[in-house]
């Protein structure tokens, strides 16, 4: 069993001429006309030469009806709403070009402390590869600590950063 064809009638046929001669809208005016066309051709023929879908005219036809030339305007799509507020985000910024956390102890942050920072302050949960977009956008680059062996003296790592020739002033 086919599907149910709708038509337009005189008086809905009517009104979208008149809209069409009102509207500068380019995409409306585009649906209009296509919709006007109904006088005198048939589905199968409006679908080919304007190449959309037959559920898309019936749909047009459907919004026209119901919500008049406001119901073709495109409707921007959704987005996801920002984790991160301003104040957030100058938060960070001032973490790290400080390097002192919420309560101000020196902190060397790293993406896992961020998070963990903006979860205990603020009570928001953002992904590692969220929060380096974040950063990112921000223009914000920071150090990444360099890995240390898990069985390495930090006494004698010290000791030698201390006894470095590179830790000497030149002058």
């Amino acid at each position: 069993m086919g599907r149910h064809k709708q038509s337009i009638d005189a008086s809905t046929l009517e009104s979208i001429e008149q809209s069409i001669s009102s509207l500068p809208n380019g995409a409306v005016v585009k649906k209009l006309t296509i919709l006007s066309s109904f006088s005198w051709l048939k589905t199968e023929d409006i679908v080919k030469a304007y190449r959309i879908n037959p559920r898309t005219l019936f749909r047009w036809i459907s919004q026209y009806k119901e919500f008049g030339v406001e119901g073709l305007v495109d409707n921007p799509k959704g987005h996801r709403h920002a984790i991160l507020t301003e104040e957030m985000k100058s938060r960070i910024v001032e973490w790290i070009t400080t390097q002192k956390d919420n309560d101000g102890n020196p902190m060397f942050w790293t993406l896992d402390k961020l998070r963990k920072e903006l979860e205990r302050v603020y009570d928001v949960r953002i992904s590692k590869p969220a929060m380096s977009v974040n950063l990112a956008k921000m223009k914000i680059h920071y150090k990444r600590p360099r890995p240390t062996h898990i069985l390495a003296d930090k006494e004698k790592q010290a000791e030698y950063k201390k006894n470095s020739k590179f830790s000497e002033n030149k002058s």
